[in-house]
């Protein structure tokens, strides 16, 4: 199957971050300190400060959010998913794609080899550990059959990943489908080609994300289904052990 055949999904990404954020109040947040009794020092929108948490949080680990605020109390915080670390690992990496670039990429007629051919051509020109680190990890999730891209669109930060299989049984085509956006949080799904027909069923963790995307049903030609479930992880994250540890 021909990635192109997939390419208004990119539409997702296209959304309207400041809208998206208005809409689904989600925030992202670092856990600086933990105080006990469910409080914490975060680091939240540039700025310090104690919240009061659902759940027990891991000190040093970034989450998705939705924050409650109120002038009488410390602001309060729900729903909490755990940013996957290859969102922060490729995060102001050296390797990003516009939204433009990641439209040519899928409608070319191979495009794990063109995006291997472009990271191992970066590969060989780096001289930062960080930056052999990242493009190192891209090339390890094509090795495993999986399109790891990362995507910077009006200066928001977002990960698409996509993988392809195939059903002898039934002659289906499949693409297994993961996301990760800072304005809508993470979005996993799966494709269906039947002969000319694509259906789509994802899954996003939040139910304004959900109603959000619900409202933007029109700019898709084929069947697109939602549901929500928090247990949505990366396709594939490489471990930090089999990365080499040199220095250069």
């Amino acid at each position: 199957m021909n990635l192109s055949s997939i390419s208004a999904l990119v539409k997702l990404i296209s959304a309207n971050p400041a809208e998206a954020k208005a809409l689904i109040k989600l925030a992202s947040l670092e856990v600086l300190h933990s105080l006990g009794s469910g409080k914490y020092t975060i680091a939240l929108e540039n700025q310090t400060l104690t919240a009061q948490s659902e759940k027990n949080l891991s000190v040093g680990e970034k989450y998705w959010a939705q924050v409650i605020m109120s002038k009488d109390s410390k602001p309060t915080l729900t729903h909490l998913i755990k940013t996957p670390q290859l969102f922060t690992l490729l995060k102001n990496n050296a390797f990003t794609l516009t939204l433009q670039e990641l439209q040519t990429l899928l409608k070319s007629p191979k495009p794990a080899t063109v995006l291997g051919q472009q990271l191992l051509e970066m590969l060989s020109n780096t001289n930062s550990k960080e930056e052999f680190s990242t493009l190192s990890t891209l090339l390890l999730s094509l090795h495993n059959q999986t399109l790891t891209l990362p995507i910077l669109y009006r200066n928001y930060f977002s990960i698409l990943q996509l993988k392809k299989r195939y059903n002898k049984s039934s002659k289906k085509q499949f693409i297994d489908f993961y996301a990760a956006f800072e304005f809508l949080g993470p979005i996993s799904g799966l494709i269906t080609l039947e002969e000319h027909d694509i259906s789509v069923a994802l899954s996003v963790a939040f139910a304004q994300t959900k109603h959000f995307l619900e409202q933007d049903m029109n700019n898709f030609s084929y069947t697109v289904t939602i549901d929500i479930n928090e247990q949505i992880a990366p396709l594939y994250e490489a471990n930090a052990h089999t990365l080499l540890d040199i220095s250069i």
